[in-house]
């Protein structure tokens, strides 16, 4: 596809189906997508075991739970395959312009590439090992481990880069609510009282 297409997608489907771990590295290219055009929506759809980090999340404007039978995990929902067509037919529904597929080099994007196709998102970002033909409109080869390695967040900085989403930001991203410094504060001080206590 063409850069112009990508630069001209407002809703973005962020795919980060894995751990929390790996959303948090995932932040700095998610900011890049949004720094490069602040009127984006971007979603992400991710597990139950990372929706969590969602609220934390500034670049985030809409969350998608969703444990999917391909990726490992902990989660309770329906992991079997009959879960992928409703799926992909609740993101047809959403219209979203592009949809970026973030992984780590041992995982195969091409499960994540389907459905993005089946629910008709026109723009499918991704590394991937064999050739993905008509799953990907833009394929990033794989390299990893065999050339190199990359710390995870420059994997993904360097993934959106390929569609102009250049990052001049490269932290981590974490937003901490004003509800969890009172909890933290609330937790310090009976620490606090208990010490003094024990000293008496």
């Amino acid at each position: 596809m063409t850069m112009t297409a990508w630069r001209d997608a407002k809703r973005i489907l962020c795919v980060r189906l894995d751990n929390m771990g790996d959303v948090l590295m995932t932040t700095p290219a998610m900011q890049a997508l949004k720094d490069s055009d602040p009127s984006r929506h971007l979603t992400l759809l991710t597990s139950s075991g990372a929706a969590a980090l969602a609220s934390h999340l500034p670049m985030i404007d809409t969350l998608l739970t969703w444990d999917a039978p391909w990726v490992k995990g902990n989660g309770t929902g329906n992991r079997t395959a009959s879960s992928v067509l409703p799926w992909a037919q609740r993101l047809q529904a959403a219209r979203f312009d592009a949809a970026v597929i973030f992984t780590v080099y041992s995982q195969n994007p091409l499960p994540a590439a389907l459905l993005c196709t089946m629910a008709g998102i026109p723009l499918r970002l991704a590394h991937c090992r064999e050739n993905p033909y008509e799953l990907l409109s833009d394929w990033v080869p794989e390299t990893e481990p065999q050339s190199q390695v990359r710390h995870e967040t420059q994997r993904q900085l360097d993934l959106v880069a390929t569609v102009g989403a250049v990052a001049s930001d490269t932290r981590l991203r974490f937003r901490v609510q004003p509800h969890d410094r009172r909890a933290v504060q609330r937790l310090l001080q009976r620490w606090q009282g208990e010490g003094e206590q024990e000293g008496a």
